[in-house]
């Protein structure tokens, strides 16, 4: 209602001037710089004014002389700088342009002002424009914004970032800001000053003990001045979150054939807590181990139920001791190393893959490894070394230092055969080759294991695998 009589008056001043709108000649936008003030301060803008016409011109502030004192409740003067702005066909121009406003406006109230821009080489020609200003209220004068996160772990630092600004337009000092809570390390206080619209940033680094009690808290943020009369407050709340922090703590001390554990469990996080230890054994351990406290056996595992309220700790220990079957574990092991060496050695075969590069369309390029080694303590002869390369892959005809004597196609796949005259006593020999996948390879890949064949000093032809080959195709993750 307040802008009606400005509006009514401007549209008059038109009318009688014969000026008309020409929004299509002259753009205008309007940029705020303080237009929440303080009655009696001084509201700024600027005019962003681009020339749409096809030749330079002039331009002013225009506005009626019924809109500033003594016929405006709240306007006294209007001012703009430059007076005048001289712009090229296409050119924008900033015009700043100043209310002062009278120590008799309402507050909490926003006024409309409505001016137009005009031009100096065509009479009528004008666009208008509004001008919006605030009357702040001195309890509101400074803003609080407060980041605080609506839910707090316990003992983990949190920021709490709050913004406080002045919405007035003159300087403020010696204001006081006291931010208190009913969390004890959420509190503080301190003076500062305000330059006119000003925004400052308080950072508060807050961290709880683990077992600060959870729940719901209060904070409050007020601003005072010198004569401790409230001018800004903000009241909120934040929930600290339930934490069922335990420790578990294992110390082993071994002596002979004996080891006592002890396992110390702390409740570091801030509600009662019910914490349960297990232990895997069995009835041949339980014979050689006693226990403190006494534990639940469940499925042949000790098992104890502990409670914990937040702060405490317990300790749960038990000791085995083998020793009294120290002599049947030492009889076990000498007759297993002669059995061991009473038992004839074989010719050992190992087989192994590795990947050595995969290329953009997800074929790989492999080398296979066949160690043989005659562990036997007499020579062998008729070595024939035999290897089956899948269908799904090919051979890259790169071959290590010795090459299969034979190579022969099956349905299958590839066989290669290494033919040698004989292997001396604890003799090793390593054959090599290089593949590439022919498919894209996915999950795992079951290759054949290699074979060799043998024939003994007494005439027994002998053979031995190599353990099964798995190669596992799954991306690794970096």
């Amino acid at each position: 209602m307040k802008a009606i009589f400005p509006t009514l008056t401007l549209i008059i001043f038109l009318l009688f001037t014969n000026i008309v709108l020409a929004e299509n000649e002259v753009d205008i936008k309007v940029i705020p710089i303080s237009s929440e003030i303080e009655a009696g301060s001084t509201a700024e803008y600027y005019l962003n004014i681009t020339n749409l016409k096809l030749e330079k011109d002039i331009y002013r502030l225009s506005y009626d002389s019924l809109s500033i004192y003594p016929f405006s409740e709240y306007i006294r003067s209007i001012v703009t700088d430059p007076a005048q702005l001289k712009l090229d066909t296409g050119e924008t121009g900033l015009l700043k342009v100043s209310i002062k406003t009278l120590d008799t406006a309402h507050q909490d109230i926003t006024y409309e002002t409505e001016i137009a821009i005009t031009s100096l080489t065509n009479s009528k020609i004008a666009v208008p424009a509004t001008l919006k200003t605030y009357i702040v209220s001195p309890t509101d004068l400074i803003l609080i914004f407060p980041e605080i996160p609506e839910e707090i772990v316990p003992g983990e630092e949190t920021q709490i970032k709050i913004r406080f600004k002045n919405r007035g337009s003159i300087a403020l000092k010696n204001y006081e800001i006291l931010i208190s809570s009913d969390l004890p390390q959420l509190h503080k206080n301190f003076i500062t000053d305000f330059s006119p619209q000003e925004e400052i940033i308080e950072t508060i680094s807050l961290k709880t003990s683990k077992n600060v009690k959870p729940g719901d808290y209060i904070v409050n943020i007020k601003v005072y001045d010198e004569d401790s009369k409230t001018r800004g407050s903000y009241s909120s709340a934040f929930t600290v979150s339930k934490n069922e922090n335990i420790r578990e703590q294992k110390d082993e001390d071994t002596g002979f054939l004996s080891k006592t554990t002890r396992i110390t469990v702390t409740n570091e996080g801030n509600i009662k807590t019910t914490k349960s230890i297990e232990v895997e054994t069995n009835f041949f351990a339980r014979i050689f181990t006693k226990t403190n406290p006494d534990p639940v056996i469940s499925k042949g595992n000790y098992v104890w139920e502990l409670s914990l309220n937040p702060g405490d700790e317990l300790s749960v220990e038990y000791v085995s001791n083998y020793r009294p079957i120290f002599y049947g574990i030492l009889i076990i092991i000498i007759a297993t190393l002669i059995m061991n060496y009473l038992v004839e050695r074989s010719v050992l075969i190992r087989k192994r893959i590795y990947r050595i590069k995969r290329n953009p369309d997800g074929l790989s390029e492999l080398k296979v490894l066949i160690h043989v080694k005659n562990g036997r303590k007499d020579e062998v002869s008729g070595v024939n070394i035999i290897d089956v390369l899948p269908s799904t892959m090919t051979p890259t005809e790169e071959f290590g230092t010795l090459k299969p004597t034979k190579i022969q196609q099956g349905t299958k796949g590839k066989r290669f055969i290494w033919e040698l005259d004989k292997l001396a006593p604890q003799e090793e020999r390593i054959f090599s080759y290089k593949v590439k996948s022919n498919i894209k390879l996915i999950g795992e890949t079951r290759l054949p294991p290699a074979v060799v064949q043998y024939r003994t000093k007494k005439g027994k032809v002998l053979s031995e695998r190599s353990a099964d080959l798995y190669l596992d195709h799954t991306p690794k993750r970096e």
